[in-house]
């Protein structure tokens, strides 16, 4: 047993591990700027930091600040196939004690401020007399006119600088990047009537409660998935990869067995020399799927996101019966995680796959941010360039679109070329295995929900509203039943909203229907791999003439009669 946590563990535990980007705070001329949720004390750079270090110390001082580079990962690729440098550094902006000035640390605004003087952007004497017209314009509050993009060259250094993102588990109502300040109620507890609207159910959010497909309890009556497939010499089973918030406790979801039984498993740990080895997260204190609630007030409530792996799992399971699943923890009870932690996790499973031989065959990544800059890869590529590293082993990487009813594409949904040609990802290496963006159908499966993020970049719709899936057995929230009278000797009650000890529930979102997906496309490779056959091509046209069965319930945005208009650049 976990010791309960601290006030001071769970106030940490609670506190925004990020801050709300001002698009309109030290523009760059021709760089337009939209809202997303950023870390201010540190920059990203892939690749070789050396020039682009340079470049920000020089652009520090003027606010009185350092750059002390921290290498988070080394570069290896001379000894591993790679199709880029793996080498990862976190630019950790401090104050210098020599100066005089003491602005608060910012890594926008130092971002910024490199582009300005590094050679091009904003750095000319008329480029300067633009931007102050454009600061004294907005000033007065005068509507800003558009402005032609910049277009960043092949070899600034800057390409490989950016922010590091707070990514989140995208269920509904509780994606931090819908609402520009998701903290501004003081006092959540201030209406005297919370049922005063004469129709709560006319909007996004109608979507979050119980019984419009909100985290709610269930029964279930069915059987348990059982695998269709022995696994034959020289065979093995296909192989998920749930990137998420880990995976708790559930009859359904078996730790790995031992060699004598070969039933489908799903771990974190996978055997080597010594140690054994655990990508993520591997701190148990901390655990979503194993202590719900670890943040905010003590009032038995679960954490936003605590179950959410478990259930992304539960969806594998149920569309790819005879897969193993590799619970990979990344996000906390809350459903966050840093873009840098997302590309370690990521880039230690490339690791194992070349050094310890673990096969995977699809990754599934129910989060997602948006870009502030996205066009013309002004962006730190890290995050793309791993997904591609993964698709060049023959990895299909699946996404969820996200839930804000959006067309402004979300990563890593929309890094695949061709999905929004304004961010200038093409065009990939040959031979690539798909990336998926998926967006979710409401439960007739004819129609998209309505909070599901829509465009171009969404390659697919599944279902994803009102999903039955595997909750933690463990779960027991504060909550009580609305009434209970025990008579005859039997426990009676009402439902208990939040106990969900009977390991069912249903939720919505595009999180939910990325894992279905991921299932169908790990169960439709099941035949070939158990009987030690080649694994089939997992290009994205190849995994679209299976997935659009109609049984399967997969549909292209096509088949919905989504137009393909070009991008609005």
């Amino acid at each position: 047993m976990v010791d309960q946590p601290t006030w001071r563990a769970r106030d940490t535990a609670a506190a925004s591990r990020g801050v709300l980007l001002d698009p309109d705070r030290d523009p760059v001329a021709g760089i337009p700027a939209y809202p997303t949720i950023y870390v201010p004390g540190h920059l990203l750079i892939t690749g070789d930091p050396g020039r682009a270090v340079e470049l920000l110390t020089s652009a520090a001082v003027v606010f009185g600040w350092r750059v002390e580079p921290v290498q988070i990962r080394s570069d290896r690729s001379t000894d591993r196939k790679s199709t880029r440098s793996r080498e990862l550094t976190r630019a950790k902006i401090v104050k210098d004690p020599q100066s005089d000035r003491d602005e608060p640390i910012d890594a926008w605004r130092l971002l910024q401020r490199a582009r300005r003087v590094s050679g091009g952007l904003g750095s000319s004497a008329q480029e300067s007399e633009k931007l102050e017209a454009r600061e004294e314009s907005r000033a007065r509050g005068r509507r800003l006119p558009l402005e032609p993009r910049v277009r960043v060259a092949e070899d600034d250094p800057l390409r490989s600088v950016g922010l590091d993102h707070v990514l989140s588990v995208d269920e509904i109502g509780l994606n931090p990047f819908a609402r520009t300040n998701p903290f501004a109620r003081t006092n959540p507890f201030a209406r005297t009537n919370p049922f005063a609207r004469t129709n709560p159910f006319a909007e996004l959010e109608s979507y979050s409660s119980p019984g419009t497909g909100g985290l709610e309890v269930v029964s279930y009556v069915g059987q348990t998935p059982h695998e269709k497939h022995a696994v034959h010499k020289g065979g093995r089973r296909p192989v998920v990869a749930v990137v998420d918030t880990g995976c708790g406790a559930h009859a359904w979801l078996r730790s790995r067995a031992d060699d004598a039984d070969p039933g489908p498993w799903v771990s974190a740990h996978w055997p080597s020399p010594t140690p054994s080895k655990v990508v993520g997260i591997d701190e148990v204190d901390t655990d979503p799927e194993a202590f719900p609630d670890q943040t905010g007030p003590l009032d038995g409530r679960l954490d936003s996101s605590s179950g959410h792996g478990t259930f992304v799992s539960g969806i594998v399971r149920q569309a790819g019966p005879d897969a193993n699943i590799i619970a990979v923890r990344v996000s906390d009870s809350d459903g966050t995680v840093l873009e840098s932690e997302l590309i370690e996790a990521l880039d230690e499973l490339v690791e194992l796959m070349d050094d310890d031989g673990l096969q995977i065959d699809v990754v599934n990544l129910s989060l997602g941010y948006y870009h502030e800059t996205p066009e013309d890869g002004r962006f730190s590529t890290g995050l793309y360039d791993i997904l591609v590293d993964l698709r060049s082993r023959g990895v299909v990487v699946v996404c969820s679109a996200g839930n804000d009813a959006t067309d402004r594409p979300t990563f890593p949904a929309a890094l695949w070329a061709g999905g929004d040609p304004t961010l200038g990802l093409g065009p990939e290496p040959a031979g690539l295995a798909a990336h998926l963006s998926v967006g979710a159908l409401n439960p007739n499966r004819r129609s998209v929900a309505l909070y599901s993020n829509i465009g171009a970049w969404v390659r697919l719709y599944a279902p994803g509203t009102s999903v039955l899936s595997t909750i933690p057995t463990s779960f027991e929230g504060g909550l009580a039943p609305a009434a209970r009278d025990d008579m005859y000797g039997l426990d009676r009650e009402m439902i208990d909203p939040d106990d969900f000890a009977g390991g069912f529930a249903i939720w919505s979102g595009t999180s939910f229907a990325a894992p279905y997906v991921s299932g169908l496309i790990a169960q439709g490779l099941a035949s070939e791999l158990t009987s030690a056959g080649a694994r089939p091509a997992l290009g994205y046209e190849d995994l679209v003439s299976h997935l659009s069965a109609p049984e399967l319930s997969v549909r292209t945005a096509s088949s919905l009669g989504q137009a393909s208009d070009p991008v609005d650049g």
